[in-house]
């Protein structure tokens, strides 16, 4: 007696290799040819110009959230990217939402190596701030942005020093510690460093005695 044939299975579907590739190439030109976001990926048009490439990006939601109750949209939605152009230079742009992408509302270039990027309430005013940590040389450098009442972008701290450390404070503002080399040493004798706090004061970032 003569075993029963193996069930006869349907064909599985293969992506032909030359689509994926296909695919792949066309995501990030999709999206940084302000075609609008390919394949699920991030909407950067108006932010990412044509030969440029997206290194971070953040979009952060209206604060506080539109329908809220006693909702203002104190700070409308916006997006931040930190793009390498061209010339192979970075630079951060802030977008504030449109219809039909962003429209570039700020751009900054604190140092020549991008790092990090955050967004959190620095100064204790129920608002994000944009945090960005860069390098330029042998120095570590921190652009805090703010946005202004009038709705424009500015630089509430830009700093630099060996090194950087962020520490949240008892009122949830954070304060910034920079460290950096005096020179103030005799030949022979090792480095002196010397470190600063800027705390916000209710208006801007000012230096402080070291606790």
């Amino acid at each position: 007696m003569r075993a029963p044939p193996p069930p006869v299975r349907p064909p599985a579907f293969r992506t032909p290799a030359a689509l994926l590739a296909l695919l792949a190439l066309l995501a990030p030109l999709a999206s940084c040819q302000g075609l609008g976001p390919a394949l699920g990926g991030p909407d950067v048009r108006g932010l990412v110009r044509r030969g440029e490439s997206l290194v971070s990006f953040r979009h952060v939601p209206a604060t506080p959230a539109p329908g809220s109750p006693g909702a203002a949209s104190a700070v409308p939605e916006f997006t931040v990217v930190v793009v390498k152009e061209a010339d192979g230079k970075l630079e951060l742009r802030v977008g504030e939402h449109r219809p039909r992408g962003a429209a570039q509302a700020h751009a900054s270039r604190p140092g020549d190596e991008f790092r990090n990027l955050a967004i959190e309430d620095v100064n204790s005013d129920g608002k994000p701030e944009i945090v960005s940590t860069w390098t330029g040389g042998q120095l570590e450098i921190v652009e805090v942005l703010g946005r202004s009442d009038d709705g424009s972008w500015k630089a509430l701290l830009q700093n630099a020093g060996q090194i950087i450390e962020e520490r949240r404070l008892s009122d949830r503002s954070t304060a910034f510690w920079i460290t950096s080399r005096t020179y103030e040493e005799e030949s022979g004798h090792p480095p002196i460093f010397e470190t600063v706090v800027y705390r916000w004061d209710g208006s801007a970032f000012n230096a402080i005695p070291t606790p």
